[in-house]
C-alpha cells in the first residue's frame, strides 16, 4: 500500500477508530492531505489526540454518510486529483456504509484506489473478513454499487505470512479505477490481480 499512496495526493479513510492508520500516512507522508470520519465521539476524540500533531489531518465526528456528502459539497476539486481511499466504515450491529461510498466514489471521482479492508478474498481461507446478518464484506455484496460505466482491476492479497504477531490476516480488496497503474511487480510476489471488471 505504501507505494500506491506515494503515488497520490490525497488520503481518504471513513471509519478512523483512535486514528492508528491516519497517524501513520499523515506521519510517513507528510505532503498528502488525509481526510476520515469517526461517529462515535469517544474514539474520535482519540484519534484527535493521537494526530494532533500533524498538520495534514482533518477529521470529522461524522458517519461515512455525512462525511462524504462533505466531501460532495466542499470538497469539489478532490474529484480530479490522485486519491487513495481506505474504506473500513464497516463492522457488527448496523447497516454498513459500503455501497453508498463506492457508488459515490465510482461516480464522481475520474481515478482513485479504493481499499476494502476486511474484505473476503476468494479461495483464501487464511483471511478474515467482517460478515454481519446478510452483510458479507465482499465483491459479490458491493459490484451493484459500481458505476457500471467504467472499469477496474480488482486486486487481492496472495501471501500467507502475517503481519503482525497479535493478530490473524485480514483480507483487503483494492479497486483501481481511471489508471494504470503498473502492480506486476507486486502481483508475482504479494498481490494478485482478479479481473478487469
Amino acid at each position: 500500500m505504501d507505494r500506491i499512496i506515494a503515488d497520490c495526493n490525497y488520503f481518504i479513510e471513513t471509519g478512523t477508530n483512535v486514528g492508528s492508520t491516519l497517524a501513520y500516512v499523515a506521519r510517513t507522508y507528510s505532503g498528502i492531505q488525509c481526510f476520515s470520519c469517526e461517529p462515535d465521539k469517544a474514539s474520535f476524540e482519540e484519534a484527535v489526540k493521537n494526530t494532533s500533531s500533524f498538520s495534514n489531518v482533518h477529521i470529522y465526528n461524522k458517519l461515512s454518510q455525512e462525511f462524504i456528502e462533505i466531501i460532495s459539497s466542499e470538497k469539489k476539486e478532490l474529484f480530479n486529483e490522485n486519491v487513495f481511499f481506505w474504506l473500513d466504515a464497516h463492522g457488527y450491529g448496523f447497516e454498513w456504509p459500503l455501497k453508498e461510498e463506492l457508488n459515490f466514489i465510482t461516480t464522481e471521482f475520474k481515478s482513485a484506489y479504493i481499499l476494502i479492508d476486511d474484505f473476503k478474498v476468494p479461495g483464501m481461507d487464511c483471511f478474515g473478513y467482517d460478515e454481519y446478518e446478510e452483510q458479507v464484506c465482499s465483491f459479490d455484496y458491493v459490484k451493484d454499487a459500481l458505476n457500471s460505466k467504467i472499469k477496474y482491476n480488482l486486486y487481492y492479497p496472495k501471501y500467507r505470512e502475517k503481519t503482525s504477531k497479535h493478530h490473524p490476516l485480514r483480507g483487503w480488496g483494492l479497486f483501481v479505477i481511471g489508471r494504470d497503474f503498473n502492480m506486476k511487480n507486486l502481483e508475482d510476489e504479494r498481490v494478485k490481480k482478479c479481473s478487469t471488471i
